[in-house]
């Protein structure tokens, strides 16, 4: 593990780009490895209607931050509406998932705790989400390597008060 004394400073837009589709990005700040472990950080660029299926990490916390738009979170079976300058805290294990509601693409400033583990999920994973069609099976692999649960599908717009 690399870890600096230092602080670390990323420009917007500075930082690794990670792709989950031709318009859905993430742009990572910094990982567990320049955190001593203590945080994985990045924004995630979500577009219009996009979001991704209900899933569980009992490995992590999340938090998201709304940077920009507004989303359903889904989180313990409760559907919220939130916009920007929201946070939302989702304990290892719980259920959760979102979705942009708007028609521009949103932005989410995500945090998982320890870090570490989700920067390297996503880097494994992205090759076959961008991939056509994607391998099912690999990404069961992935998924079950890392403790990510997949338990439901994405967030319907209509999901809010569910």
């Amino acid at each position: 593990m690399t870890s600096t004394s230092v602080p670390i400073i990323r420009e917007a837009g500075q930082g690794e780009t990670i792709y989950l589709s031709e318009t859905w990005y993430q742009i990572w700040k910094v990982t567990g490895e320049n955190t001593k472990g203590a945080a994985d950080i990045w924004l995630e660029v979500v577009p219009p209607q996009m979001g991704p299926p209900e899933h569980l990490h009992d490995r992590y916390d999340e938090g998201f931050l709304v940077v920009k738009g507004t989303f359903l979170f889904k989180g313990a079976g409760s559907t919220v509406k939130v916009s920007e300058g929201a946070w939302i805290f989702i304990p290892g294990g719980v259920a959760h998932t979102f979705r942009n509601i708007g028609t521009e693409n949103g932005q989410l400033l995500i945090e998982a705790f320890p870090g570490g583990g989700m920067s390297k999920f996503f880097k494994e994973i992205s090759p076959i989400l961008t991939s056509e069609p994607a391998d099912q099976q690999a990404l069961e692999r992935i998924n079950e390597r890392y403790g990510v649960v997949i338990v439901g599908p994405p967030l319907a717009e209509e999901g809010l008060g569910r």
